[in-house]
């Protein structure tokens, strides 16, 4: 019979910072065509836009934005010509909130301040 031996394990404790386990959350995208669920950074807040997903974040580099001014939710992306200006455009109610699909066909600009410069 041979002998079987085992070698000592050693086990270290360690301490895990709490910003790293305990703040990160899950967002759902804002964008309601899509409406992925993402992890989020704990130092990241939504913006104008609301929290959307790094694919559709990286549509509002190219595209126009269409959002409803009533509950803030992104209904479309809209390509951007070569030379042209990124606008987002506002619908006063969508399906989402109080109103219906019809209502977001009814599109106008969201100008900024500094649009006009």
């Amino acid at each position: 019979m041979k002998d079987i031996s085992f070698s000592p394990v050693i086990i270290s404790e360690r301490v895990i910072a709490t910003t790293d386990t305990v703040k990160w959350h899950f967002a759902k995208c804002n964008n309601s065509k899509c409406n992925s669920i993402f992890l989020v950074h704990p130092e990241e807040t939504p913006g104008d836009l609301g929290y959307l997903c790094p694919d559709c974040s990286r549509k509002t580099t190219t595209s126009h934005i269409v959002q409803c001014s009533s509950c803030k939710t992104v209904l479309n992306f809209i390509r951007v010509a070569p030379y042209e200006e990124k606008v987002v455009f506002t619908v006063p109610k969508c399906s989402h909130c109080i109103g219906t699909i019809e209502d977001e066909w009814e599109v106008e600009p969201l100008y900024q301040p500094d649009s006009y410069i």
